[in-house]
């Protein structure tokens, strides 16, 4: 039988603990309790005490227990899906990590992060290796169009191993939108190549830590070096000589205009213009909006849990 919640007896705690697995239940993903910790939105909060108040929501029916994972769903089956996409996710990061090295040694391209499932520890047949490409400022649309080319020429526009759609350049690291969409995906990318540049990437979204004050950056001591051949160096110079200014507003106008054709009427301005930023300084191509779509479920699973257990979430 569900017991009724009212914020007399939901402790902070507790609460902070609710709307962690809440946002991951949007994914079916049940979390252990260092990860809950992670990205908890409180401060200061002893693992041992997590346990102790997950031990406690359990034993009342509020979570449910599977081993060592924590969800709001009764569902053993997810716990089960959740192992083995963590083993996938182990086997496929080697690759991500040569994909990554490989993707540096494109001219212009300063670092490379992977991001997606990856970045949290979870792949399956369904799922992509998604990056986040950091470039040379001013170059990031010539970037942009040498590795999409690429793709479709030699992978058969294939987004499987090699899904390029969140550019950035160097001098414009801080992420414009600010919320619990884009603060999770900061948190969770993985540093390939380039681990100067992902730390400064973290300097500069402090903000991130107004959502995971206990967050704390990955360590790079696999970080590979971004490649920085002759060939490389050649081609960049050759391009910077013979318009690369010109290329580059080219190449940008280009892209908006296919976008604007394909997608601009499924969407309001607003939408479009954050699933398809497009600046001089930062490109995103996100056709299915997934920000908007997880902050909508998300609302949706609070509001849900709020009437299921009688509970008025606190501001």
């Amino acid at each position: 039988m569900v017991k009724s919640l009212n914020n007399s007896t939901l402790r902070p705690l507790s609460e902070s603990i609710l709307r962690t697995l809440l946002y991951y239940d949007i994914f079916n993903y049940p979390l252990k309790a260092d990860e809950i910790q992670r990205f908890l939105p409180t401060n200061h909060v002893a693992t041992d005490d997590i346990v102790d108040a997950l031990e406690e929501m359990s034993s009342q029916g509020y979570l449910f227990q599977f081993g060592d994972l924590y969800s709001v769903q009764n569902n053993e089956d997810w716990a089960s899906r959740r192992l083995k996409g963590n083993a996938e996710a182990e086997k496929l990061l080697a690759i991500a990590r040569k994909k990554g090295k490989f993707i540096s040694s494109f001219p212009f391209v300063r670092g490379v992060l992977a991001s997606g499932s990856l970045s949290k520890g979870y792949m399956d047949e369904n799922s992509d290796l998604d990056f986040f490409i950091i470039t040379k400022p001013g170059r990031l649309w010539i970037a942009r169009m040498l590795l999409v080319v690429y793709k479709r020429i030699f992978l058969f526009n294939s987004h499987k191993y090699f899904c390029v759609n969140y550019f950035v350049d160097a001098d414009h690291l801080e992420i414009e939108e600010k919320n619990l969409f884009t603060a999770t995906e900061l948190a969770t990318v993985i540093p390939l190549c380039n681990a100067e540049l992902y730390q400064k990437l973290h300097a500069q979204n402090s903000w991130l830590l107004n959502f995971f004050p206990n967050f704390k950056p990955r360590p790079v001591n696999e970080t590979a070096a971004t490649s920085n051949g002759i060939v490389k160096r050649v081609i960049e110079g050759i391009i910077n000589i013979a318009g690369g200014n010109w290329w580059e507003r080219y190449f940008m106008n280009v892209s908006l205009k296919r976008w604007e054709h394909i997608y601009k009427a499924q969407y309001t301005k607003v939408d479009f213009d954050v699933a398809f930023k497009t600046k001089k300084y930062t490109s995103k191509n996100h056709p299915r909006h997934f920000q908007r779509r997880v902050i909508e479920l998300y609302q949706q699973k609070m509001e849900g849990f709020s009437k299921k257990f009688n509970i008025s979430w606190k501001a």
